[in-house]
């Protein structure tokens, strides 16, 4: 039955544009525009005539004033630091690796750092088909995951629930100029199905704990209109399933773009562990929940009323429940506001200022659990930064 559930999900897969992938940080290899020139090129005056390397660091530094909560006060924050390196070896092989360099590492069972954004490899068959193998962001839908770090201002709290660069291969057909197909297997979290989940003795691993993930991204009325969608069957635990929706939908405009992003979660065990961290604080003990669900929409909205302005909007609704216990069955709700202004001084360069107000609060309907906000205020250099 477990091998069928596979087989099947291999070959049910769906879809990816070209046009959105190559703007994005998972889907795509992070390309940057035609006129960002490199440090290279700028001061040993290099041409650069391959595309067999290109080296970056993605960065993001703020000085952030912090309202409520414990960890009040104004502070500077290096929120971001990635090295990236990419390229096309020949016409059919490619590369990518990303390692975080902002926080120490930790080994995991798949003998990898959790620091390894990407270590992987790509084959492109023609101008259709790609292959690619190794660690790497598992083709998930919605626009907030499939960007790069150093833009997000705060990400929900759906996706701090979940880790997106797993071991794994991942196919991908382009079934028209606008649209493609993406499949992926790949392991359904990181560390031993045990240990992630807090070595509970009524946990026993699948056979296979893996995800397949499906996702379909497409562009239609010349891009006006784009969507990036998948669908994710978790099979990590004997008996337990888990299921991801993730779909996100832009209206993109010559000066302005409207986001919607919805992601939904069912664990039969709770893959996210938001809601076993909230019930082991209110029962004082370690608890695993059971029969979790979790819903997230995310509105955002961008306008540029030049190239070197950006004002942006967002909100955010999330709720989280377990079916399993009548004292945490929608018992959690939380709603998140950010607005910012963003300074691009050079065109030709990845680099911007931003001004930004972020706020979060969560309420609790369990008396056990106190209410919460989280506001700053953050002044940021966010800048990729091309090397070579």
């Amino acid at each position: 039955m477990k091998k069928n559930l596979v087989v099947t999900a291999v070959f049910s897969a769906l879809m990816c544009c070209t046009e959105v992938a190559a703007q994005g940080n998972i889907l795509g290899l992070g390309t940057d525009s035609e006129n960002t020139l490199s440090l290279a090129e700028r001061i040993f005056k290099l041409e650069k005539k391959t595309e067999a390397i290109s080296i970056y660091f993605n960065t993001h530094v703020s000085f952030q004033d912090r309202f409520n909560g414990d960890d009040s006060g104004a502070s500077f924050v290096g929120r971001q630091l990635r090295f990236e390196m990419l390229g096309n070896i020949t016409k059919h092989w490619g590369y990518r690796f990303r390692y975080r360099l902002n926080r120490p590492g930790v080994q995991q069972s798949d003998n990898f750092s959790n620091n390894i954004d990407f270590m992987m490899i790509r084959y492109k068959f023609n101008d259709r088909f790609e292959l690619t193998a190794g660690k790497e962001g598992v083709a998930l839908g919605g626009y907030q995951y499939d960007d790069n770090p150093i833009q997000v201002l705060e990400f929900c709290d759906w996706l701090t629930g979940i880790d997106g660069f797993h071991l794994g291969m991942q196919g991908s057909c382009k079934i028209t100029q606008d649209h493609t197909m993406y499949l992926s297997l790949h392991n359904a979290n990181n560390d031993r199905t045990n240990a992630y989940y807090f070595e509970d003795p009524t946990i026993k691993s699948s056979h296979f704990p893996l995800g397949a993930t499906a996702c379909w991204s497409g562009c239609f009325f010349g891009g006006k209109l784009q969507t990036l969608w998948s669908y994710t069957l978790l099979s990590e635990v004997q008996n337990n399933l888990g299921h991801l929706v993730m779909t996100g939908t832009k209206l993109n405009m010559k000066k302005w773009q409207l986001i919607l992003d919805y992601y939904g979660a069912w664990e039969d065990v709770d893959h996210h562990k938001i809601v076993s961290s909230d019930m082991t604080k209110a029962l004082g003990t370690t608890t695993l929940a059971r029969d979790t669900r979790y819903h997230s929409v995310l509105f955002d909205g961008c306008y540029q009323p030049t190239p070197h302005w950006n004002l942006t909007a967002g909100v955010r609704y999330e709720t989280a429940s377990s079916s399993a216990d009548p004292a945490f069955t929608g018992y959690r709700t939380n709603i998140g506001y950010q607005a910012a202004v963003q300074w691009i001084p050079d065109l030709t360069q990845d680099a911007r200022i931003s001004l930004a107000y972020i706020g979060k609060t969560t309420q609790y309907t369990n008396a056990a659990l106190d209410d919460f906000n989280r506001d700053r205020i953050e002044l940021s250099l966010i800048y990729r930064i091309k090397a070579y």
